[in-house]
């Protein structure tokens, strides 16, 4: 039991970190472990008890991980309480929540552009004319990020990092025998 024990506290520790990597506080990755290890759904008051943080530190935090996707909500019948339990398969959080949060910012990007570029089209100035590079730079760069996430969001992840790779250490490996 100890080693479960200190297995468990490795990997609280690792998503604490996690959440402070990203600017979070360190709460957010205890509450994603508390959740990772438990079998069923655990209640706001259970996940503070165990966490050791107030009601309303974890539910702004649950807000925020629900929010992104590594949590879900869940009401049991005849129960007005919210449970929560977390998003186990990392790879479809990370196709369903963060690849889509990423299409609809790369698609935002796009018409955002069209919409600039726009602006400038009639314009013959030399500083109308650099912004219509930068933007048309921009569109370029925007494109070939759709095509990757879409490559991304078609197959799995593994089958496109390592046909990636593949590619890449055939293709250096060609440049520099």
């Amino acid at each position: 039991m100890v080693g479960v024990e200190e297995a468990k506290r490795i990997m609280m520790e690792h998503f604490a970190n996690t959440a402070r990597r990203f600017g979070l506080s360190e709460l957010y990755g205890y509450i994603y472990g508390v959740l990772f290890f438990e079998d069923e759904p655990l209640s706001l008051g259970e996940i503070a008890e165990r966490t050791g943080y107030s009601l309303s530190h974890v539910s702004t935090a649950l807000k925020l991980l629900e929010n992104i996707g590594l949590v879900k909500r869940i009401k049991k019948p005849g129960d007005k309480r919210a449970y929560y339990t977390a998003i186990k398969n990392i790879r479809e959080w990370r196709k369903e929540a963060y690849y889509k949060k990423i299409e609809e910012d790369v698609k935002q990007t796009r018409e955002n552009l069209l919409k600039a570029l726009k602006e400038v089209e009639n314009d013959k100035s030399e500083e109308a004319e650099k912004i219509r590079q930068r933007i048309e730079f921009a569109l370029q760069r925007n494109a070939i990020t759709e095509k990757i996430l879409n490559i991304f969001l078609k197959n799995e992840d593994e089958q496109v990092l390592k046909a990636l790779l593949e590619c890449l250490e055939e293709k250096l490996n060609s440049e520099n025998p």
